[in-house]
């Protein structure tokens, strides 16, 4: 079965969004590593949006048309 989406990429996806949420739990300590995490978590978000939106275009590009 052909699979939608890789697990790797999923998972690159996962790792940077909990390292963005780590730094940024860190940057209650020092102001520098909060706006370091923001922006990894930024990144994360956009990974996922890219994510989102390769899977929609693939679903509905399997999809049989309506007869």
């Amino acid at each position: 079965m052909h699979r939608l989406l890789s697990r790797n990429q999923v998972a690159a996806v996962a790792v940077v969004i909990l390292l963005g949420l780590v730094i940024g739990v860190l940057g209650l300590v020092a102001a520098d590593l909060y706006t370091v995490g923001v922006l990894i978590l930024f990144v994360g978000g956009v990974g996922a949006a890219v994510l989102a939106g390769e899977y929609l275009i693939r679903y509905l590009s399997s999809r049989r048309p309506p007869a």
